[in-house]
């Protein structure tokens, strides 16, 4: 067993790049998270329609607004688990580990969805909805829902962290494993700061008709979701970092970097949170 997870493996003479059959082997490997993900992306169309003929609006912007966000999100992080699914090498028992980890996915995406879109139909909210019995109930299990989806990213970071025979270099391993794991653990804390309140904003207006074009941030208050934004976010930015770095500089350079950045990142993110929790916009 390897004394440090993260630390670099033999960079394979292949290079740096991710192997070209990466989108081939998730649909392969993991179809109900491929095709769920590109499911999930494919009907933020009819939604984006919905946005534009439906004149109804909540907080401000159009009831439809926060169904067609998720599942932008949903959809791209259910492609990513796949893809990096992916990318690890073959091992005992890992197929059906990785079954396992599709099904937690995707049941708890499909559930947060349909419940959002669902409350947006009826003109409702459904974060912070706990109006009655039912409705608290159902704000719950999307809670612990959006906790487990977020695990199975911080699942497949340690998988990437342990995987002796990782096929697209150390950098890009590293970057990987801390990118899915501080995308768990910082998506999970701020998420459940933002459950704790009675609502996303920290002084300011409580709409989202004066925030920030698409994202809706506040700009005349705090807004929890900004740090919540970026926690998850680590999975998707910390990787890219580290392919680039790979590209660019040597693995015994390239490896501390990514690591540093990754420091840097978590600060920045924390940094939004404490800033949001006084009461202070982002711009």
């Amino acid at each position: 067993m390897r004394s440090d997870p993260l630390a670099p493996l033999p960079m394979p003479a292949q290079g740096l790049a991710a192997p070209p059959g990466w989108a081939a082997t998730a649909r392969s490997r993991t179809p109900w998270l491929w095709w769920s993900g590109w499911a999930a992306l494919a009907l933020t169309l009819p939604l984006l329609v919905l946005l534009v003929v439906d004149g109804r609006s909540f907080n401000g912007v159009s009831v439809w607004l926060k169904p067609w966000k998720f599942h932008l999100s949903v959809g791209v992080h259910l492609l990513t688990l796949a893809l990096v699914a992916a990318a690890l090498s073959d091992a005992p028992g890992r197929q059906r580990a990785l079954g396992r980890l599709s099904a937690v996915a995707v049941v708890t995406g499909v559930f947060e969805l349909a419940y959002i879109t669902w409350r947006a139909s009826r003109g409702e909210a459904s974060h912070f909805n706990v109006a009655d019995p039912m409705a608290g109930l159902l704000y719950g299990l999307m809670g612990v829902g959006a906790v487990l989806l977020t695990g199975c990213a911080g699942m497949l970071g340690w998988w990437v962290a342990r995987d002796r025979r990782f096929a697209s270099g150390p950098v890009l391993q590293r970057g990987l494993a801390l990118g899915l794991l501080a995308g768990w653990l910082l998506g999970t804390l701020t998420g459940a700061v933002v459950s704790a309140q009675s609502g996303h904003w920290v002084g300011g207006t409580p709409s989202d008709a004066g925030g920030l074009p698409l994202l809706g941030w506040s700009r005349d208050g705090g807004d929890l979701r900004v740090a919540h934004f970026f926690g998850l976010h680590a999975m998707h930015v910390l990787p890219l970092v580290a392919w680039a770095m790979a590209r660019w500089l040597p693995p015994r350079r390239a490896l501390p970097a990514v690591t540093l950045f990754t420091v840097a990142y978590t600060g920045w993110t924390l940094f939004t949170l404490l800033a949001a929790w006084r009461g202070q916009p982002l711009v």
